[in-house]
């Protein structure tokens, strides 16, 4: 054998070339996780439902009442003007017995016979009152959304991962280099 290169022992470099195809081989395995991940498709749906209730408060105030009402008396006129003292003291003797009064809150209604005045008074007090009127409006809206998400994977590889590649192709030449010096 008469050659540049000669190899001390062709068993031992076959062997060196095995390991060296295993340890590409498990690289290659090792290397291949890091490859992009498939696209995922996300689809979501969103439901939104809002009510609303609009509501109006009228409030009407009406202030207090103080009234009364006067009824004269006038002395009595018969046709017999012997009866008319008599007519007048029994008229006189009743309408003394009118007096009445009623209070509820702050509301009285109340009658009497003023002697004096020779009248008859009826008067009431109303307090102020309030009357509230709440109108409300409801409404339900409801709304439906649907939105579709696409995730695409950005592609990026590290450093690391291309100095791996670049030594994993440079070991490849080599072998395959001393694979054709073995056999040529």
């Amino acid at each position: 054998m008469n050659s540049n290169y000669q190899s001390e022992n062709p068993l031992k470099t076959f062997i060196q070339t095995i390991v060296i195809v295993l340890v590409i081989f498990i690289l290659s395995l090792f290397l291949k996780s890091c490859a992009s991940k498939p696209i995922e498709k996300t689809h979501t749906v969103e439901r939104i439902v809002e009510y609303k209730t609009d509501s109006v408060k009228v409030t009407a105030i009406n202030k207090a009442i103080l009234d009364s009402l006067i009824i004269q008396v006038s002395k009595v006129k018969t046709i017999k003007p012997e009866c008319d003292s008599i007519t007048q003291a029994t008229l006189d003797q009743l309408l003394s017995n009118l007096n009445s009064r009623k209070k509820s809150g702050d509301n009285e209604v109340g009658i009497y016979y003023d002697d004096i005045k020779k009248m008859i008074v009826a008067w009431q007090k109303v307090a102020e009152t309030q009357n509230e009127k709440l109108v409300s409006n409801k409404r339900a809206k409801e709304t439906s959304v649907e939105k579709q998400i696409v995730e695409v994977p950005i592609k990026y590889i590290p450093l690391w991962v291309k100095c791996f590649a670049f030594l994993g192709f440079a070991s490849i030449v080599f072998l395959v280099w001393r694979i054709a010096k073995i056999w040529v």
